[in-house]
């Protein structure tokens, strides 16, 4: 076809025929090359692909004239991201920020000179970063690059036909390749899970803030434990305040909830007095960016510039080595609802926060339990000082 090598497959079942030329002249020479995109096509084919589909796999025709078969990888990532973003499992936002990036780089490193030839040397070329960064093992940022990576080379080989060489390794050889952190490692700045802010510390920060609009951005987050991005889909009701965002995972979307008033300690009529707020509509809401991504960036500008914050995260910093975020009041909130006389069950804790009760065991469980701990020795204590000097 024009000089080309056009083919076509015919299914009998349904006399349907597709058609298409692939990138490969008409001479003796291209035997073997057409041999092996044959192969490929098929592959693809008995996976459900189309024709045309399978051969875009078959061949990278980016770098300019083909004269041999060679996987498209960057094929593999455009159909990976239909996979991810068409289904909803990742939003539009997350795959941008997250994911290409990363996977990128892998596409860069397979199409490389010298690049990886199966999954498991994919997946060693992926524990540095571009220019050998954020390699160092067990870090967050190897843990990403090559749990993303391997999601990408397990979906080419079952869902598009690729050579089984280019299946990841199990999960014991993908932990051996991230690694463990040497226990005397150096805490990076924005590593690990984000310390909690107690009711005394958050009420500390919300007092310090003048800008209305700020102090009722602040003070919803806190009071009623919500994600930064959560601003942008709540209303207030007479029960509490509705969340309409729903975050997608990787095992669904979560639903949209009810907060009820849960105040801090020292500060009774808070919860109520913020709802008032919002529902008049006298202090609006601050700007918080034109899509979801950008709340949490204005968030934390905002409290930057924050001399109580600034103070927070140094004491913070110093005495544990780990850091405070704009999660940290949320994270109060989980730390509010184990303290509450009587106590909210992890369970009740977890549907008011929007997540499921193993999230909640898993990123919560181990800080709350030892303040509960504190707590309750504490009481005791008094308890019996008290007692003592009534004797």
């Amino acid at each position: 076809m024009r000089g080309s090598i056009q083919v076509q497959r015919y299914w009998r079942d349904s006399g349907k025929r597709e058609t298409t030329t692939l990138p490969l002249e008409w001479r003796a020479s291209s035997q073997r090359d057409l041999l092996n995109a044959l192969h490929a096509i098929n592959s693809g084919i008995n996976t459900g692909l189309s024709l045309k589909d399978a051969a875009r796999l078959a061949f990278d025709v980016s770098a300019g004239p083909v004269d041999s078969t060679k996987l498209n990888w960057g094929e593999v990532l455009r159909k990976f991201r239909d996979h991810k973003v068409g289904s909803g499992k990742v939003k539009d936002s997350t795959w941008r920020k997250e994911y290409e990036p990363r996977l990128r780089w892998l596409v860069d490193q397979l199409n490389g000179p010298t690049g990886p030839n199966n999954g498991t040397k994919a997946l060693e070329a992926m524990r540095s970063g571009r220019n050998g960064q954020g390699d160092e093992p067990g870090s967050r940022g190897r843990k990403i690059r090559i749990q993303y990576a391997a999601q990408m080379l397990q979906f080419a080989v079952t869902r598009l036909g690729v050579d089984s060489r280019w299946s990841p390794p199990d999960s014991a050889g993908i932990e051996e390749l991230i690694g463990t952190k040497e226990s005397n490692a150096p805490i990076a700045a924005n590593s690990g899970q984000a310390l909690m802010l107690t009711d005394e510390e958050f009420l500390l920060l919300f007092d310090s803030i003048k800008n209305p609009s700020w102090k009722l951005a602040v003070g919803l987050i806190g009071v009623f434990g919500l994600r930064g991005v959560e601003l942008k889909y709540c209303s207030a009701t007479p029960d509490g305040l509705q969340v309409d965002y729903q975050k997608r995972t990787a095992r669904g979307s979560t639903k949209t909830r009810l907060v009820p008033i849960l105040d801090p300690q020292g500060r009774s009529g808070l919860g109520l007095q913020l709802l008032l707020t919002l529902q008049s509509e006298i202090v609006k809401l601050p700007p918080l960016g034109t899509s979801d991504s950008d709340v949490s960036s204005a968030i934390s500008t905002f409290l930057r510039r924050n001399q109580v914050w600034l103070d927070l995260k140094r004491k913070k910093k110093q005495a544990s080595g780990h850091r405070i975020s704009v999660y940290s009041l949320r994270h109060g909130f989980a730390w509010r609802c184990a303290l509450a006389q009587p106590p909210i069950s992890p369970r009740v804790a977890a549907a008011a926060m929007g997540h499921t009760l193993q999230t909640h065991v898993q990123v919560y469980g181990k800080e709350v339990n030892w303040h509960i701990i504190q707590t309750t020795f504490a009481a005791s204590s008094r308890q019996e000082t008290l007692s003592t000097v009534k004797q």
